[in-house]
């Protein structure tokens, strides 16, 4: 199946993959530690602990753990608009 590739789907799709933010900016910019990044990874605190280490233990995050908090960012960033959203599409998934 093809898509018209300026079609609005394909052009949020472009959007996300463009997307990407690093751990150390996401914690900063919303006052998270090694513990919340895990959660919303869903990773484990020494992985999150990783990401945010050192020089000596500092690993970079994938670039789709970069996606991931770039979405969540946006969410944060926006939270009063996209929170009905986010409830409507639960409520719709366990209907």
């Amino acid at each position: 199946m093809s898509h018209d590739h300026s079609s609005p789907r394909q052009q949020i799709i472009n959007l996300l993959q463009q997307l990407k933010i690093s751990p150390s900016e996401f914690c900063f910019r919303w006052n998270l530690d090694a513990a919340d990044l895990a959660q919303i990874c869903g990773v484990s605190r020494s992985t999150t602990s990783h990401w945010l280490g050192g020089i000596t233990s500092r690993r970079e995050a994938g670039e789709s753990y970069q996606r991931l908090l770039a979405i969540a960012d946006v969410i944060l960033e926006n939270a009063a608009e996209v929170e009905p959203l986010l409830q409507r599409w639960l409520n719709q998934r366990h209907n």
